[in-house]
């Protein structure tokens, strides 16, 4: 198995018990898996992921957490991308899920970062910040001379929470664009954050 997924397996199984502690990780999961959609006049929340296991520990955090239902859907590889994906969905429900989580603002609109609430949260937020973020868009370098953990970032203001909550963990990270795509901006940590 490969590092990154072996990483990730076990991150998913972690017992997480404290409530502002889930709602930050599923909060990041969302944001850097995810997204809002609108299906028949219905916001919709979709998070694709690689692992089963997360999309479980995702849709378990959703329905213990906030109290709302979702499903999981397997979608086969193809073309570019080998093995399958699982897709946690929120229809039902997407909106209530989306304020509560702070994907939208108190008016219904988009926001575009991290809720300000898990921004300015606990060490323990921070930390459940970048669970969340690797588990949903994460990967690592193999160890070697220049080994990093690096994170696929939806926007610049998503990567600057994250080097944010990084820097609040004693952490080094850079915000950086990669191939001129003004939207996708990756943060890179020198050391994995604790767990």
């Amino acid at each position: 198995m490969a590092l990154t997924a072996s990483v990730k397996e076990e991150l998913s199984r972690l017992d997480i018990k404290k409530s502002s502690v889930r709602k930050a990780e599923v909060s990041a999961m969302l944001r850097f898996a995810g997204g809002l959609h609108i299906i028949s006049g219905r916001i919709v929340i979709e998070a694709e992921v690689d692992l089963a296991s997360t999309a479980r520990r995702l849709r378990a955090a959703i329905a213990e957490v906030y109290g709302h239902q979702s499903e999981i859907i397997v979608v086969s590889g193809g073309g570019l991308r080998r093995g399958s994906r699982y897709v946690v969905r929120v229809v039902r429900d997407g909106e209530a899920l989306a304020r509560q989580t702070g994907l939208l603002d108190a008016r219904g609109r988009p926001v575009r970062g991290l809720p300000s609430v898990v921004v300015n949260g606990s060490a323990a937020d921070a930390e459940a910040v970048w669970r969340g973020a690797f588990l949903a868009h994460g990967s690592l370098t193999e160890p070697g001379r220049s080994s990093a953990m690096e994170v696929t970032c939806p926007g610049p203001e998503s990567a600057l929470a994250l080097v944010g909550a990084a820097r609040r963990l004693g952490i080094q990270a850079k915000a950086r664009e990669v191939r001129e795509w003004t939207v996708l901006s990756s943060a890179t940590a020198t050391r994995s954050p604790r767990c």
